[in-house]
């Protein structure tokens, strides 16, 4: 059988919601048997990619300033879309 790779990010993969939508487009096509992920983008338009949060993250360390304020934001995004999938993540 014929596989077919299929790469989602950005604001594809933004929220649970975008997520769930991803699903049913795997589950359409069998073919469809290697999924990536990447980093999940903005919600809306005042949100903050968590591509650019971790890019941020990587320059204040490289500095040696403080994360924590990205990193944050970074898991609670993740927290969120995990407690909306109702799965569990370990993030600590």
């Amino acid at each position: 059988m014929e596989a077919i790779v299929c790469k989602f990010g950005g604001s594809s993969v933004a929220d649970e919601n975008r997520i769930c939508r991803i699903e049913s487009i795997i589950r359409a096509d069998k073919r469809r048997r290697y999924i990536i992920v990447s980093a999940p983008g903005k919600r809306k338009a005042d949100d903050q990619k968590i591509t650019d949060l971790l890019y941020l993250c990587h320059d204040l360390a490289d500095q040696g300033l403080d994360i924590e304020e990205p990193f944050h934001i970074i898991r609670s995004r993740f927290l969120d879309i995990a407690r909306g999938l109702k799965v569990g993540l370990d993030i600590e």
